[in-house]
């Protein structure tokens, strides 16, 4: 079976984060659904003479469970339907008790994060505090503004990352915000509804192209035509294999991936990283209207800037988002890995979610004030040093230029 889209490493990434390779195999495209690994590459020193002062970070949720009760239903429906039929096989009977754990552990939480992801956002947050104590010790600058759409998993991911900074910086005032005011800055999924279809429709087509649906439907069916009635999307079957097979398996369930051989794996969600980029990020095919769904947020970042170098008392901005609003906002602002626009064919290439857009995945700009008055810009992606490629190598820009080009990137339409 071709995996033309899958068989070029996404090399540079690879270098980011080395601990993920060859884990498991099915690890290396779990993509959205993979488990927070922060990079671990040394930091370039400060220019001398100049301090951290504030921090403007964004992130996802972290690991959570299956966001609601249809999502495992993709897959555990039909296969209870099946197994009533009689047309499961053993590995088949297997993945179906993968589905049916899935959905017993989820009751109740569905859609709320898990302890790894809570245990993610706490990392983080000491992390940020080890690394730039001055920001957090400054006379007149000792407070941290939270913000959170409102979904629950954004909020808990916002409560969990506060109190362990709030653990570390003591005398910190933390201020926890909330609501779809929020959402409709940092996330604003409900206006990118055509895209979706498009990126569905384009999926539908590769999969059936390069997925093996008759070895696939063999080994967890005795009787694949029949089976077939008893779901409506071929897509869809594996889809949910994949996707509900990769955030069962950080919850400590493995029997979802059995239904699929690593390479049928691969396929699928190579298919469906290439899906997620068309959809929410700088897609060759839909040009430029998604991103700049997220123009709000780019000027949000700007204004809260604004306001702390102007001597307001905040010493970090911290938001709390969800995958479809963070996709499309660093691709909008260039941030290194997102830069390009690609054509669907083109995404497994250049683009893996599994460290462009894992649980958790955030993007952390650390503000310095030097000597004279002038401030510097750093960038962190997933913690590692990132840059903003069309401003030539980072991590460090002037803010003044940062600010220009940000602006750039909202009114070039």
């Amino acid at each position: 079976m071709a995996r033309r889209w899958v068989s070029v490493l996404f090399v540079i990434v690879l270098a980011w984060a080395p601990e993920l390779r060859a884990q498991d195999a099915y690890d290396e495209w779990k993509g959205l659904y993979h488990p927070y690994v922060p990079r671990a590459e040394g930091h370039t020193r400060t220019p001398r003479g100049y301090k951290p002062f504030y921090i403007s970070h964004i992130g996802r949720h972290g690991s959570r469970y299956p966001v609601n009760p249809a999502y495992v239903g993709n897959g555990l429906e039909p296969l209870r339907r099946a197994d009533s039929l009689g047309l499961l096989t053993p590995t088949g009977k297997r993945v179906l008790r993968g589905f049916i754990q899935l959905d017993s552990v989820s009751q109740g939480t569905y859609g709320l994060i898990t302890e790894l992801g809570a245990s993610e956002q706490k990392g983080i947050a000491l992390r940020m505090v080890e690394r730039y104590r001055g920001v957090f010790r400054q006379k007149g600058r000792d407070s941290v503004s939270c913000y959170s759409t409102h979904k629950q998993r954004a909020i808990l991911s916002m409560t969990n990352f506060g109190a362990a900074l709030s653990s570390k910086a003591p005398r910190m005032h933390i201020g926890f915000m909330a609501g779809e005011k929020y959402y409709d800055i940092m996330c604003r999924e409900v206006l990118a509804a055509p895209g979706i279809k498009a990126g569905s429709r384009k999926s539908d087509a590769a999969m059936k192209e390069q997925f093996d649906y008759q070895a696939f439907y063999s080994r967890i069916f005795t009787d694949p035509i029949e089976a077939r009635k008893c779901f409506k999307s071929d897509r869809l079957m594996a889809e949910t294999c994949v996707t509900n097979g990769s955030v069962a398996s950080y919850i400590g369930i493995q029997d979802i991936l059995l239904g699929l051989t690593p390479e049928e794996f691969n396929v699928a969600s190579g298919i469906y990283n290439a899906k997620q980029f068309m959809q929410h990020c700088g897609s060759a095919e839909q040009g430029e209207w998604r991103m700049h769904i997220m123009d709000c947020l780019v000027l949000e970042f700007i204004s809260r800037a604004d306001e702390a170098l102007a001597g307001s008392r905040i010493a970090a901005d911290l938001r709390f988002s969800h995958d479809v609003g963070l996709m499309p906002f660093f691709s909008l602002i260039g941030l290194e890995g997102y830069e390009k626009r690609l054509s669907f064919e083109e995404v497994n290439n250049w683009w893996n979610a599994t460290y462009m857009m894992p649980m958790a995945a955030n993007l952390q700009l650390i503000f310095y004030r030097g000597l004279k008055g002038d401030v510097i810009v750093k960038v962190l992606f997933n913690e590692g040093e990132s840059s903003f490629p069309a401003l030539g190598p980072g991590p460090f820009y002037s803010w003044d230029t940062l600010r220009s080009y940000l602006l750039e990137c909202v009114n070039q339409k």
